[in-house]
């Protein structure tokens, strides 16, 4: 899953209606001639991935300003701001997995 989500984010509470799609080939295989999508758990790691790539461009764009090798601090301060929400995106996706995990031990049989 690529972060392009993020990237969509209106910024009034919403998402694009448009589809989002990974830019990598997904993976099919054919189970009863259907086609099954990729696991949660390589979803995860894809997003997880991606975002740790936009933390350590945020990271070299402040090095680079640091160092005057950046004169555009707007750039800058886009590339921090694009990793702070990935992040925040990922930690609630986090939260929310682990409430549903919870509410599901707390059922009774």
């Amino acid at each position: 899953m690529a972060v392009t989500m993020v990237r969509d984010f209106s910024g009034r509470g919403e998402i694009s209606s448009r589809r989002l799609q990974s830019n990598e080939p997904q993976k099919e295989m054919k189970l009863g001639g259907d086609v099954e999508r990729p696991e949660f758990s390589d979803l995860v790691k894809d997003f997880a991935k991606d975002v740790n790539d936009l933390q350590l461009q945020a990271g070299n764009a402040i090095d680079m300003l640091a160092t005057g090798q950046a004169a555009d601090v707007h750039q800058v301060m886009v590339a921090v701001e694009e990793a702070g929400i990935a992040r925040d995106l990922m930690l609630e996706i986090r939260n929310r997995v682990l409430e549903g995990y919870q509410e599901l031990i707390r059922m009774q049989v």
